[in-house]
């Protein structure tokens, strides 16, 4: 019995298809002109330059001719090979018979020497895909030599080019956002994408940057094999998976179900955003400053004990002693965030490994660690997608397994149940200074969906989790009941000035004994908007912010007017600056 080609197999053999083809109709196009088999050849770029052609991806195909070869001929020849083509709809590069054909659409261009050398000067995009030049068909010297030079001028030009690309990189993620984030992903555009990708094989290629090969070899095949199988399942062109496919793809990617590929899915991109990010910095250094005559290490700048920053890093310094010292993790964590710095990915991983667990309850210290963190604004993302990965958060807080990687039940939502959470810390770290108690809205907004992880209303649930998880960290039971009330109202205000009649005293009433007091007022209204915020646009349109108002204003007339005090039994040290970073 012949086994079963894999995906890898397929693309190659995609691939390899598509060169026999375009030899064939080069071969009898130059016996058809008179022409000799050499000043001129056909080249793959792009994907089909590395033979990663999935079922409906374009074929990007270069005639490329020597300088000084006949424009006439040239464009006899071009002719003779994109028409049939053309006729036939596309090129046939699949030999599965799995996916009805596989037609690959056709993107050519015809190009002296000296022309493809400027286009590449000229168009980032289109240096990246002729790192990837291959020889299909005509003169093998011809290209060798062009492939050669592109590759001279992309390492001899890489301190002028890697800072434009690392510009329009960010601005991609920018307007794309994130895949491990995303409901409908984009598998290519998106941060973690396979164009991240690309863009981490180029700056390998100048030199200039160090990128993990192996890890980025594994990382880009596990996403070329979910695409591959979304044109199988689409039967066209395409990288967007929305939720209707995702059922499908799962069972041809071998999975046993969409929640078993969302979760490898989520690994594999963060995996590429993580080193794409890490690669970004280093072209942000690639002209450091000279070290001082004599120097024998790096000089590390200190930010707190066993932490240092070194070349936009943040750094465990030579003496750090994670397995003795708990609070490591989140001093680097605060020194990364407070500073917008990058938490290194050699920082991160020794603590996932090292870290010694928190002492119950935890020192003062460490809540007013973890409360400085999480009003760090939107720097504490990416410094905390770093520990998540490596295993930090869950040995803070084991209960964010319930969560971690969950993908959302509602359309609304933008961004899976782990991220929303710390997207909510975000946008509660704006209203900071409109509360009494910040250090207790940052705990509700990080924990308010913990429930989520399990069956029941995920409001009831997760009160008394997130209950458990602050007597754990120490914090005083009247802060810890506060906490619990606020993640089991977090959705009253919305939903009661969405459905209920405002005007009637039995509904103001209602949400006045649930809110109970001021002070949680305050907190609930902030922890609304944060939370809706943080879940997408159409949760917090103008509507719902005028009804929100509306009801806060009619309940807290009925409230005493005097905000409560802060609780006699927190420990100030438990407190944390509303100034990040000092």
């Amino acid at each position: 019995m012949t086994a079963t080609p894999t995906r890898s197999e397929r693309r190659r053999a995609r691939a390899a298809s598509a060169d026999n083809r375009l030899r064939s109709l080069w071969h009898r196009a130059i016996e058809a002109l008179g022409l000799p088999n050499r000043g001129a050849a056909l080249v793959a770029v792009g994907g089909y330059g590395r033979r990663e052609l999935s079922p409906y991806s374009d074929l990007d195909v270069v005639l490329l001719g020597a300088d000084g070869y006949d424009d006439h001929q040239i464009s006899a020849l071009a002719a003779r090979v994109w028409y049939p083509l053309w006729d036939d709809g596309g090129v046939n590069g699949d030999t599965s018979g799995d996916n009805g054909g596989g037609k690959v659409r056709l993107d050519h261009s015809v190009r002296t020497v000296a022309a493809l050398r400027t286009a590449a000067a000229d168009d980032l995009r289109v240096a990246l895909g002729l790192l990837d030049m291959r020889h299909v068909a005509g003169d093998p010297a011809l290209v060798l030599s062009s492939r050669a030079v592109q590759l001279a001028d992309w390492r001899r030009d890489a301190k002028q080019r890697l800072p434009p690309l690392a510009a329009l990189t960010r601005e991609r993620w920018r307007r794309v956002g994130d895949l491990a984030q995303a409901a409908a992903p984009d598998l290519k555009e998106a941060h973690g994408g396979l164009r991240d990708v690309t863009v981490l094989r180029a700056l390998l290629a100048s030199w200039l940057v160090d990128v993990p090969t192996p890890a980025l070899g594994r990382l880009g095949a596990e996403l070329l094999e979910v695409r591959d199988a979304l044109h199988e399942t689409t039967g066209r062109h395409g990288d967007r998976l929305v939720a209707d496919y995702r059922a499908e793809v799962a069972g041809r990617c071998g999975f046993l179900g969409v929640d078993d590929l969302h979760s490898s899915l989520l690994e594999t991109s963060r995996g590429i955003a993580q080193l794409a990010s890490v690669a970004l910095r280093d072209v942000d250094w690639i002209r450091p400053a000279p070290r001082p005559v004599g120097a024998r290490r790096p000089i590390l700048d200190s930010l707190a004990p066993g932490v240092g920053a070194y070349r936009g890093e943040v750094v465990l310094t030579a003496r750090a002693g994670p397995s003795r010292d708990p609070l490591l993790g989140l001093r680097a964590a605060v020194a990364a965030a407070s500073r917008d710095l990058v938490l290194s990915d050699s920082a991160a991983t020794r603590l996932g490994c090292e870290l010694a667990p928190m002492p119950v309850p935890w020192p003062d210290e460490g809540r007013a660690l973890l409360g400085q963190l999480l009003v760090c604004g939107p720097s504490l993302v990416d410094v905390w997608e770093r520990l998540d990965r490596h295993g930090v958060v869950q040995t803070l807080v084991p209960e964010w397994a319930r969560v971690r990687h969950l993908a959302p039940q509602s359309a609304v939502h933008r961004h899976t149940v782990d991220r929303h959470l710390v997207q909510t810390c975000v946008e509660a770290s704006r209203a900071a200074h409109r509360v009494e108690r910040p250090e207790l809205l940052a705990m509700a907004a990080l924990l308010h969906d913990l429930g989520k992880g399990g069956p029941g209303d995920h409001s009831e649930t997760g009160a008394p989790i997130a209950s458990g998880i602050l007597r754990r960290m120490g914090f005083a039971e009247g802060d810890v009941e506060m906490v619990a009330r606020l993640v089991r109202q977090h959705l009253l205000l919305v939903q009661t000035a969405t459905s209920r009649d405002l005007e009637d005293p039995v509904t103001i009433t209602a949400v006045a004994s649930a809110v109970r007091d001021a002070a949680t007022l305050d907190l609930l209204v902030a922890l609304t908007e944060a939370d809706a915020l943080a879940t997408g646009p159409q949760a917090w349109s103008r509507w719902r912010q005028q009804l929100v108002a509306t009801l806060v204003e009619a309940v807290r007339r009925t409230l005493p007017s005097a905000p409560s005090a802060p609780s006699a039994e927190a420990p100030p040290t438990a407190r944390f600056s509303r100034r990040v970073g000092r």
